[in-house]
């Protein structure tokens, strides 16, 4: 009986990790989605990741990272699209595929953040890089 009570106590106490943890990684993709710049590599004086790319990252390591991004791409913005395509690239490169041809090519620009320098750029151009594998290299090394 002491047992079993120490088994339901432990699920018990064990139930608000997952929902935070699952509550977190929503948050990651809804934040990714949200994303008003697009900024990899070291951004700002200090050189520091972008939330994004933090975001992406977080979403990269879920199992059903595919699935979650996928999902967030229907209410992107821009910048937050092409972190997604970004992420596919990474994770699922056959459905990326299939989004890139299939996607709606905006003639928006999408404010892009460099180091200290902030610029805008065309999406379509961006989404460019992005198929030529210009963006992959970002997410290869762990960050600090």
């Amino acid at each position: 009986m002491k047992t079993l009570l120490m088994i339901i106590a432990g699920m018990v106490l064990s139930q608000p990790d997952i929902s935070s943890a699952t509550s977190s990684a929503n948050s990651a993709a809804s934040d990714l989605a949200a994303a008003k710049s697009l900024a990899f590599g070291g951004v700002g004086v200090a050189g520091l990741m972008s939330e994004g790319e933090r975001n992406l990252r977080a979403v990269l390591q879920l199992p059903d990272a595919s699935q979650r991004l996928q999902a967030a791409l229907v209410h992107a913005t821009p910048a937050g699209t092409l972190y997604i395509l970004v992420g596919l690239r990474r994770c699922d490169r056959a459905e990326s595929q299939k989004i890139f041809d299939s996607l709606v090519r905006p003639n928006d620009d999408v404010e892009v953040v460099r180091g200290c320098m902030i610029s805008k750029q065309p999406f379509r151009q961006l989404l460019t890089q992005i198929q030529d594998g210009r963006f992959d290299d970002y997410l290869s090394p762990s960050p600090r």
